[in-house]
């Protein structure tokens, strides 16, 4: 049964008295009372906050990856968007926040000259130069942390992301989720027991499914993040963007009770070989969703490789799309993990499709026939096991004959994922329960 994730409503007096002194990835900062003038940088920013009812309290927010999560979307309509992406400098202290909250470190950094272009947000214009303990970190580019507490903004970066990798958790788990969670709640004076705990019981929830589902069989996955973001030089065997085995998509796999099988690489993200995914022979593929790199452009990439055709979990469509807003340290992350144990079984065993509406889900068999017809090995979707009733017929891009879909899956309000897809129009027709470097690739 759908249970909508509770919003804060806690009057502040029911957290830790101020001033508070937060030491996050290694550099500390003394808040007198509770911020009032928040800007987040980040979906996951932007959702914990929404979380905790504070939209109040924010005066900006910035680089959605995908749909906001619809329970929140009242809230977040009053809140002034400042940019699709990171916003410049000039634009943040026009709106003279007193805190800015931000899921990656690239939110904070200094200007810098990447490929001859200038990247990072502050300059000396604003805060700079940002030199010295908190801000240097070797051939990273610097960021501004230390300077903007200086003028009077507070900062929080997701211990996930901190600038110095030896700072950041040996490997993410639920636990995380918690801690960050209850760090903002005391920075912010709030008690978010209650949204811990509702977290917990998704997870506990997910935890077993998939072993039930399977009775006892390892569900082994993979979590396709992107599949441009890996440099190989000329005659070298193509690579792709996996989850790895320490960050919050080994996380998620794992509460969802899936196997990871790269869960022996550390990083939150890394670099493979197409080879290994196929020699694995995955049960699942776990398809990222934003808005810069849709799941279904990776999907009819996969359909169009001579090795991922190898691969029964093609020839049965075994995918399950997540919004990479679910992906990254977030409120959503327990409804993410409990869809994500549903999705995978629907998709392998034609069990029951998700119901939390956390962006997790599987696609219509018959607009994954569609959108691979032209692609090396198409989709039949007589091979696969779960069927959808949503009566939409999808014309094949490669000739005219139009199949109109069967049987059941239930159609969830369109939401699909962009810091590494918001799928177009056209494609979140197809999704059956919906479900530049990218900040994760900076942030990895």
């Amino acid at each position: 049964m759908l249970r909508p994730m509770i919003r804060m409503a806690f009057s502040f007096a029911t957290a830790a008295a101020f001033p508070v002194t937060v030491t996050n990835c290694g550099v500390s900062n003394t808040i007198a009372s509770a911020p009032s003038r928040v800007i987040t940088m980040n979906q996951g920013a932007t959702e914990f906050l929404l979380a905790m009812g504070l939209e109040d309290s924010m005066v900006g927010t910035a680089y959605l990856d995908d749909e906001i999560w619809p329970q929140y979307a009242s809230a977040y309509s009053q809140i002034k968007v400042l940019s699709s992406g990171y916003p410049n400098e000039t634009h943040i202290m026009a709106n003279s926040p007193d805190f800015i909250v931000a899921s990656y470190r690239s939110a904070f950094r200094q200007n810098y000259t990447s490929g001859g272009r200038v990247r990072g947000i502050f300059s000396s214009e604003t805060v700079g130069p940002c030199e010295g303990p908190g801000s240097e970190w070797g051939s990273d580019p610097n960021t501004c942390r230390p300077q903007l507490h200086a003028a009077g903004i507070g900062t929080y970066l997701f211990e996930d992301a901190c600038e110095n990798s030896s700072l950041r958790p040996t490997t993410v788990t639920e636990d995380t989720v918690y801690d960050e969670l209850r760090e903002l709640g005391r920075i912010f004076g709030k008690d978010v027991e209650p949204l811990v705990t509702e977290m917990k019981a998704d997870f506990d929830r997910a935890a077993t499914m998939v072993s039930s589902g399977m009775a006892g069989a390892q569900m082994k996955t993979v979590w396709l993040d992107c599949i441009d973001c890996c440099s190989t030089a000329p005659g070298e065997e193509e690579q792709v963007f996996v989850g790895g085995g320490t960050g919050a998509p080994n996380m998620l796999m794992q509460e969802a009770g899936l196997s990871n099988i790269f869960a022996d690489r550390p990083g939150n993200w890394v670099c493979v070989n197409v080879s290994d995914i196929v020699s694995a022979v995955p049960d699942v593929i776990v398809v990222v969703d934003a808005s810069w790199d849709t799941a279904v452009e990776k999907i009819k990439w996969m359909y169009n490789d001579a090795e991922f055709c190898k691969l029964e979990v093609l020839r049965t469509a075994r995918f399950v799309s997540i919004p990479f807003s679910a992906t990254t340290l977030s409120p959503r992350n327990g409804p993410a993990a409990l869809d994500l144990a549903m999705a995978s079984l629907h998709v392998r065993t034609g069990s029951q499709a998700p119901t939390q509406q956390s962006g997790v889900g599987s696609f219509s068999p018959f607009f994954l026939q569609a959108q691979t017809s032209c692609q090396r090995c198409p989709l039949n979707a007589v091979n696969v096991i779960y069927d959808d009733t949503s009566g939409i017929a999808y014309t094949p891009l490669c000739n005219a004959t139009t199949t109109t879909t069967t049987t059941t899956t239930t159609t969830q309000d369109a939401e699909a994922s962009k810091a590494s897809c918001a799928l177009p129009v056209g494609f979140l027709l197809g999704l059956a329960t919906v479900g530049f470097l990218t900040p994760a690739f900076l942030a990895n």
